[in-house]
């Protein structure tokens, strides 16, 4: 099983200089609330789940390690329901809610724990949401993936999707796209190709 775990950080509000013996008691009520949250991300109820998301994101940057931690909790628990053939429906509600709060936050310290949760739709679009050369590059990365349905399958059944992802980078974004249509391979072309052609089709437009 791979380890993606990350500790939280000073810069988040939790410094290192804890009294040993245990959590304050108002950092004991903070993890508490988070958890009750990332549970209900994992409903069947897809109102609780939007609810939750709201929820968790009104607390801000500081609750980012906490997501961090509990998405790749999931994506474990993903991985061996994938091993074992078993149902992976609550994980992956978990991961998706996950990486829609992380998105809507914004953290840039966010972008290495979404990276894991790679290709899925939620991860790309919280990657764009984010913003910034390494989430592109990240983007970017999954268009040369033999193993990735991105961009091809995505822009043929979510051509809103694709055109909503790369507009989020501006000018920037068009630019990198432009220097692949120039010197990407043959198969890494005609998919950036396909994406400039999304971006340029108004039909494309969420």
């Amino acid at each position: 099983m791979r380890s993606r775990r990350r500790e939280a950080s000073p810069e988040h509000g939790f410094p290192d200089d804890l009294p040993e013996g245990g959590w304050s008691p108002g950092r004991q009520r903070f993890e508490e609330q988070v958890g009750l949250l990332v549970r209900a991300l994992r409903s069947t109820d897809e109102g609780v789940r939007e609810l939750a998301v709201v929820q968790v994101t009104l607390l801000g940057p500081k609750v980012v390690p906490y997501l961090s931690s509990a998405l790749e909790d999931a994506l474990d628990e993903s991985d061996l329901q994938q091993s074992a053939h078993q149902s992976m429906s609550g994980a992956e509600r978990g991961i998706a809610g996950i990486c829609s709060a992380l998105g809507i936050i914004r953290d840039s310290d966010a972008v290495v724990n979404l990276a894991a949760a790679l290709p899925r739709k939620e991860a790309v679009e919280a990657l764009a949401k984010i913003g910034g050369e390494r989430a592109l590059e990240l983007i970017m990365d999954m268009i040369e993936s033999t193993n990735s349905s991105w961009p091809s399958s995505t822009a043929d059944s979510d051509p809103a999707f694709v055109r909503r992802v790369f507009l989020r980078f501006g000018e920037v974004g068009r630019k990198r796209l432009q220097e692949e249509l120039t010197k990407g391979s043959g198969p890494r072309r005609a998919a950036v190709a396909e994406i400039l052609r999304i971006m340029g089709d108004p039909e494309g437009l969420a």
